[in-house]
C-alpha cells in the first residue's frame, strides 16, 4: 500500500511541465508581430482598388458631362441648320411669287385687257386689288385707244427679308412693247419693287410698283392719250351799224 502511493506522487512530480526554449518563444512573438501587421498590408492591398474606382467614376462622370454637352450642342446645331434652311425657303418662295406676279404685270394686250385685269387681282392683297380696280377703266381706254400689247421676260431678283415676316422683291426684267403709234417693238429694261407678305402658311403679293428711279410698269409704258383738236376760233363780232349823219 505504501509503495503504490509512493509512485504515484513520483509520478505526478514526473509530469511537471517543463520551461519553453528561448527560440519557441522567439517564435511565437514573431508570430503574434506578423498577426499585428497584417491589418495594415491588407489595408494597403486595398487602396489601389479604391483610387482605381474613384479614377473610373470620375473618368465616368466626365464621358458623362460630355455627352450631355455634345447632345445639346448637336441641338443647337440642328436647330440653327432647320432655320437657315427655312429661312432659305422662305426667300426661294418669296423670289418666285415676285417673279411670276411681275410676268403678269407686263404681260397685257388690248385684245382682251379684261384678261389682264383678272390675271393682276387674282390672289393679291384687298389694298392692291383696289389699285386695279379704280386705275382699270382709264388703263384700259388707253389699251384699247392705242392698240397696245406688251410681254415681259425676268432677268433677276432679289429678296430682301423685312420685319414682321415681308420680303421686298427686286425684279429686273426686260418689257416688249409695242402700240398703234410705234409698230416696231420696242424692249426696255425695268426695275420693279414687289412687297410679299405671309399670310398663315402661304405668301401673298401686297403691292408692286417701280423701283426708285425705274419706270413705272404700266402707266408710263402706255402711251398718254392724244391731245384734243384745238378749239375753233370765235367768229368775229359784228361791226357795229354806223351812226346816221346829222341833217343840216
Amino acid at each position: 500500500m505504501t509503495n503504490s502511493t509512493v509512485d504515484k506522487d513520483e509520478t505526478v512530480d514526473d509530469t511537471e511541465p517543463t520551461a519553453p526554449e528561448d527560440g519557441a518563444e522567439d517564435t511565437v512573438e514573431a508570430d503574434a508581430a506578423d498577426e499585428a501587421d497584417e491589418p495594415p498590408r491588407r489595408f494597403s492591398r486595398f487602396r489601389p482598388k479604391i483610387s482605381r474606382r474613384w479614377g473610373a467614376a470620375v473618368v465616368s462622370a466626365a464621358v458623362l458631362a460630355g455627352g450631355v454637352f455634345g447632345f445639346i450642342k448637336y441641338h443647337q446645331v440642328t436647330g440653327q441648320l432647320a432655320q437657315l434652311r427655312q429661312q432659305q425657303a422662305d426667300r426661294d418662295a418669296a423670289a418666285q411669287l415676285a417673279k411670276e406676279y411681275a410676268l403678269k404685270s407686263l404681260t397685257y394686250s388690248f385684245e382682251d385687257p379684261d384678261a389682264f385685269f383678272r390675271s393682276v387681282e387674282d390672289g393679291v392683297s384687298q389694298q392692291l386689288k383696289d389699285k386695279y380696280v379704280n386705275a382699270s377703266d382709264l388703263l384700259k381706254s388707253i389699251m384699247l385707244q392705242a392698240q397696245v400689247t406688251s410681254t415681259g421676260e425676268v432677268l433677276a431678283t432679289d429678296p430682301v427679308a423685312q420685319p414682321g415676316g415681308v420680303y421686298q422683291v427686286v425684279v429686273s426684267a426686260h418689257q416688249t412693247t409695242r402700240n398703234l403709234q410705234n409698230p416696231t417693238p420696242k424692249v426696255s429694261i425695268i426695275l420693279l419693287q414687289v412687297t410679299v407678305n405671309r399670310v398663315g402658311n402661304a405668301w401673298q403679293v401686297a403691292d408692286i410698283g417701280p423701283k426708285a428711279g425705274a419706270r413705272p410698269p404700266i402707266e408710263q409704258q402706255l402711251p398718254a392719250p392724244e391731245p384734243p383738236p384745238p378749239a375753233a376760233p370765235a367768229p368775229a363780232p359784228s361791226p357795229a351799224p354806223a351812226k346816221p349823219a346829222p341833217k343840216r
